[in-house]
């Protein structure tokens, strides 16, 4: 989950690239922030950059 929510994009973005709902990203995406006690998504991506975890893909969809 991480590495999707590190991207920028929206939460609506990633839900239809996933096939999903908008609140089946904004609240693991919320909780996820909370547990890496992030004030903001860039903060997090910094984290997530630093623990190797940013997607390679800057929009986070597979290719292929």
């Amino acid at each position: 989950m991480m590495a999707l929510a590190v991207t920028g994009r929206l939460n609506k973005q990633i839900a239809g690239d996933l096939g999903a709902r908008e609140i089946t990203v904004e609240v693991p995406r919320s909780q996820l922030m909370q547990k890496m006690r992030s004030k903001s998504l860039p903060e997090l991506a910094r984290m997530a950059d630093k623990l190797k975890l940013a997607p390679r893909n800057p929009h986070g969809i597979k290719s292929g």
